[in-house]
């Protein structure tokens, strides 16, 4: 299959798009730059010069010659500033949509996140359990309306798929940067324990969720997709800094407090404008301090969904990219 790739450049897309190869699928990747372009080449995608806030001819001409969309390009940080996450996250989203049923494209694979479902704590979740208005935070919020817009346009010619993945790992991570420089610096606190389940998803597994997705005749549906246990945070990412070396101590932050720090930070950073990241959001703690799982049992049943990595084979997967 010829497929249509956002976000190739990116963490996701670059671990994905080897795996789709592979498969024997043909990749033409949206690339806004020089360097992304090169990026996606290395990793053997056909690249294709655009701006996915402002999509052009080219796109159109790529889309004409390739079968698939894998949507997997977002805004996603913890700042407040609504301009971008609306703007990448909903408005290209719909404007690709519209984009692809016009050049005949047969099928539209959204690559969501677990969050858009609001609610805390989230244990074991189903998508048919799932609450239907849209979180508060922002990059949920507007992932949670463009999953929509996604599902919203699926019919007989033009079948579309919403997978919602929880917190994604694997090697070259950058959105866990910070977290692994904080634990560097002596910095990391376990918060409330962090013995609270989350579900995660390998990034080798989410491309194996993807393929199943292409593959299926289902539309106008969403599902979760993770690594299939169910795992404390506090292993997951001793884990995680142990693979890289780094040894993330045991100093603890009561979750009261860090609850207290993030709406403080979180007012602040509203209330003055501010667009850098606050130490603490609210996000940070509703994923990291209060238990997020998710059940992918639908996945497995409906689309096929299968692992393709346990979490172990993929920690010592980091070690061995050191």
């Amino acid at each position: 299959m010829k497929i249509f790739v956002t976000g190739g450049s990116g963490f996701v897309g670059q671990n994905v798009i080897p795996e789709l190869i592979k498969s024997g699928h043909e990749i033409h990747a949206l690339v806004r730059g020089t360097l992304s372009a090169e990026k996606v080449k290395k990793v053997g995608a056909i690249p294709v010069m655009d701006d996915l806030t402002a999509l052009s001819k080219n796109t159109e001409h790529a889309l004409h010659q390739t079968e698939a969309v894998l949507h997997i390009a977002a805004h996603m940080d913890f700042t407040y500033d609504p301009k971008p996450y609306y703007s990448i996250n909903v408005e290209a989203t719909e404007k690709l949509l519209e984009l692809a049923k016009h050049c005949g494209i047969g099928k539209f694979i959204y690559i969501s996140a677990a969050p858009v479902v609001p609610g805390s704590p989230i244990v074991n979740l189903t998508e048919d359990q799932a609450r239907k208005d849209l979180p508060r935070e922002l990059y949920p919020k507007t992932k949670a309306i463009a999953e929509k817009a996604v599902l919203a346009a699926n019919s007989d010619t033009f079948k579309t798929i919403s997978l919602r993945p929880p917190a994604i790992w694997g090697p070259d991570n950058h959105h866990y940067e910070m977290l692994l420089d904080r634990a560097k610096k002596g910095k990391w606190r376990w918060i409330g324990g962090s013995h609270q389940v989350l579900s995660t998803i390998h990034v080798k597994n989410l491309a194996s969720a993807m393929q199943s997705a292409l593959a299926s005749d289902i539309g106008g549906e969403a599902f979760f997709v993770t690594d299939g246990d169910r795992r404390p945070m506090r292993k997951t990412f001793s884990e995680i800094m142990k693979a890289y070396d780094i040894e993330p101590g045991e100093k603890e932050l009561p979750r009261s407090m860090a609850v207290f720090m993030a709406h403080l930070f979180g007012g602040l950073w509203k209330s003055l404008g501010f667009k850098s990241r606050p130490p603490v959001a609210p996000l940070m703690i509703r994923l990291m301090a209060t238990e997020f799982s998710v059940s992918d049992q639908k996945a497995r049943h409906v689309l096929g969904y299968k692992n393709v990595i346990s979490f172990e084979e993929g920690i010592r997967e980091l070690r061995n990219n050191l």
